[in-house]
Formats: structure tokens, C-alpha cells, sequence
């Protein structure tokens, strides 16, 4: 079977690397992932250590002031 190097940065090595199983490849790993990357699930808390979250929501709260409700 024919292989491909990629170049990732270190934290997603990390990552992939804890997300391994008994007898995974990398490639076994990444597969699984976007097998279920259809799930919104997998996009849950991934700005929790953003340092831009409190700007989002700074943001959301603008919005929704300026927001006209119409009936």
C-alpha cells in the first residue's frame, strides 16, 4: 500500500498519539476521525482553552442587542 509523509505540528501529533489504541497506525487513528467527524460532537469544548472565547462572546452580546425583533 502506497504512504504519504505529512508534516503536522507537535500538539496534533500529541493528540493523535493519545487517541491511539492497542494496535493503531496513525493512519488507523486519522481513519476513525473522519469516519465520525459528522458528529458536532467532536466539536465540543475545542475553544475551551481559547484565549478568543471571551471575544466571541463579547461579540454574541452586540449582536443580539442590535438585534431588531419583529413581529
Amino acid at each position: 500500500m502506497p504512504t504519504k509523509n505529512l508534516a503536522i505540528r507537535e500538539e496534533v501529533y500529541r493528540k493523535l498519539a493519545e487517541a491511539k489504541r492497542e494496535g493503531d497506525s496513525f493512519s488507523d487513528v486519522i481513519e476513525r476521525m473522519l469516519e465520525k467527524r459528522s458528529s458536532l460532537l467532536l466539536l465540543w469544548g475545542v475553544l475551551a482553552d481559547s484565549e478568543d472565547i471571551a471575544d466571541i462572546g463579547d461579540e454574541t452580546k452586540k449582536i443580539r442587542k442590535r438585534a431588531v425583533v419583529r413581529t
